[in-house]
């Protein structure tokens, strides 16, 4: 059985210049929560992950490029000041406690933690997170979520517990990176007793890693890499297991035999048919935690005919019946696209960022209404396939997905031309190896393409931002890294600067509710599933894993900084 990539869910993004806002309040740590639940855990043990991850690189620098850095790194040493579970919107407070807006939002003032030592036994301060800023701004090449592209001006410790972050102008989602990172990429602070002597951090490979997390580095091959407790880790008791080890296996396929076998405990997979395949295999042990954090979504090259006209783009919508293809990909594990997710916000999101007043505006699968608005806009059916006004035959439009073995996407794929052959539209499905998929994504070189959404956080506002700003947007043959369907509006762009402005949640809202309203009109991408992080583990040694009912980080990979919390947590049964 071929499995998808796994490095498909962690494409890095671009320079920010501007993310979701941020509430002030800060939650209680998800670590602390599941502590009250464990009472006395048992310590000890050896807790072994495996990924397909190629020979494993000597380097633990944590701002290395994507996938150039050992497994662990962002996962065991170093922390952000924030962890945000994309799944549940909750924050968990690493090294910073709180924050809050200042001086008519010029100041974002945060506190860090208190009795924090790095791990060579030095002690953290504030002092260390405004180094690690300056460090950021003074080499760009590790600015990898563009911070000092922004508004930022400074950054400075003012006292042992206090940052404080000041702007040039209002821009409250720029928060979001500060304090938490983007996708696959934290804001991960670093000892300025040893940092501040490394003049070229780009290619700095740091074998001696010291951070503030629960583990340090005990063994390194090319194969496999151990962590062993951190003695020095500021949460008391934590972590309960004695080591973490990541090993790299050759396949997604070998990762999930020796799941299956016990050979290892904890995996990234996207498995076909998880509950037939994996969980029915050993119901008391086998757990696959699949938390939905994005969407998958139909993307449409609105610059190209007839991809540029309203009328086409909805009836496509129409003509997709979502129910069936999620059914088809997920098996019942992730749900479909409806209701307000069609304005493309997040699912988790919808209930908190979607008005009931837009109701009006949803569409629902229908190939009858597909049909009626293509005929109201001048196209003609005539056996069996679509033409345009000009009497000319809507070309065959293949749908493009990545591959070798991305099996929820070839079965996308594959339903999506069946269901498009139902309003007249001849298709096919284009594999394409990832760096092709990526690079005819950005250089708009397709008609349909099933990708994911870009920059997923704590409001609708960064998909938005990513999928229109005209930042994010080039001409065809031009590279635009997350505008991938070409579309921009006035409205949705003054909507998205309206919410950078401004830290009132509810002028934030009534702004996304402007450009949900838009997305629903328009139609300039289609929603089609829930999209996951892909956690597969074995309980038959370890307990103490996220899971639905104690969902405290949102599946995060192994090597990623939400599974941090993943090995605090756990314990031996």
């Amino acid at each position: 059985m071929q499995l998808m990539q796994v490095s498909r869910a962690f494409r890095r993004l671009p320079a920010v210049a501007a993310a979701s806002a941020v509430a002030v309040t800060v939650f209680a740590s998800a670590g602390s929560a599941q502590a009250n639940r464990v009472g006395h855990a048992a310590s000890g043990g050896t807790l072994n992950v495996a990924q397909p991850w190629g020979t494993i690189p000597d380097n633990f620098n944590p701002y290395a490029p994507s996938g150039s850095n050992a497994p662990g790194t962002e996962s065991c040493i170093y922390q952000s000041l924030f962890y945000f579970n994309s799944a549940t919107g909750a924050q968990t407070p690493l090294l910073g406690t709180s924050y809050k807006w200042a001086d008519h939002n010029l100041k974002l003032v945060v506190t860090t933690r208190s009795g924090v030592t790095w791990s060579d036994g030095s002690a953290f301060s504030a002092a260390d997170v405004a180094f690690t800023f300056n460090y950021l701004k003074a080499n760009p090449s590790i600015d990898v979520n563009g911070i000092w592209t922004s508004s930022l001006k400074s950054v400075t410790a003012s006292g042992p517990n206090t940052v404080v972050f000041t702007f040039s102008k209002p821009d409250t989602p720029l928060a979001v990176t500060i304090l938490f990172g983007t996708d696959g990429a934290p804001t991960s602070i670093l000892p300025q007793h040893l940092w501040s002597s490394v003049s070229s951090p780009a290619t700095y490979t740091n074998t001696t890693p010291v951070g503030t997390g629960p583990f340090t580095l005990s063994n390194f091959s090319g194969s496999a890499v151990i962590f062993t407790k951190n003695p020095h880790y500021w949460q008391a008791g934590r972590p309960y297991i004695d080591s973490v080890v990541f090993n790299s296996v050759d396949s997604d396929t070998t990762a999930e035999l020796e799941l299956e076998n016990g050979s290892i405990d904890m995996s990234y997979d996207y498995l076909t048919d998880a509950q037939k395949t994996f969980v029915d295999r050993d119901p008391s042990q086998n757990v696959f935690f699949w938390p939905a954090s994005d969407m998958n979504y139909l993307y449409m090259n609105n610059d190209k005919a007839p991809f540029n006209n309203v009328a086409f783009r909805k009836a496509i919508a129409e003509a997709v019946n979502t129910k069936f293809l999620a059914s088809r990909a997920y098996f019942g594990a992730l749900s479909p696209a409806t209701g307000g997710a069609e304005a493309a916000v997040v699912q988790p999101q919808v209930a908190n960022w979607v008005p009931s007043s837009l109701a009006s505006d949803e569409y629902s699968f229908s190939v009858k209404k597909a049909k009626a608005a293509l005929l109201a806009a001048g196209f003609k059916l005539k056996g069996g396939k679509l033409y345009m006004s000009t009497g000319k035959a809507v070309p065959s439009l293949p749908v493009l997905i990545g591959a070798p073995g991305w099996t929820d996407y070839i079965s996308l794929a594959d339903n999506l031309v069946s269901e498009l052959k139902a309003i007249g539209i001849s298709s096919s499905v284009l594999q394409e190896p990832y760096a092709t998929y990526a690079n005819d994504l950005d250089k708009g070189n397709y008609g349909f393409a099933v990708s994911w959404g870009n920059g997923n956080s704590s409001t609708p506002y960064f998909q938005y931002y990513y999928m229109f700003s005209p930042k994010q947007s080039a001409p065809i043959g031009k590279v635009a890294t997350t505008d991938w369907e070409r579309y921009t509006s006035p409205k949705i762009t003054s909507a998205l600067t309206s919410y950078s402005s401004t830290s009132s949640l509810a002028v934030q809202k009534a702004d996304m509710t402007k450009i949900e309203q838009q997305v629903l009109e328009n139609v300039p991408v289609v929603p089609l599933t829930g999209r996951a992080n892909w956690l597969d583990y074995d309980t038959a040694h370890f307990t103490g894993f996220p899971s639905k009912s104690n969902p405290y980080n949102d599946g995060s990979a192994s090597d990623q900084e939400g599974s941090m919390l993943t090995y605090v947590n756990v314990h031996q049964k």
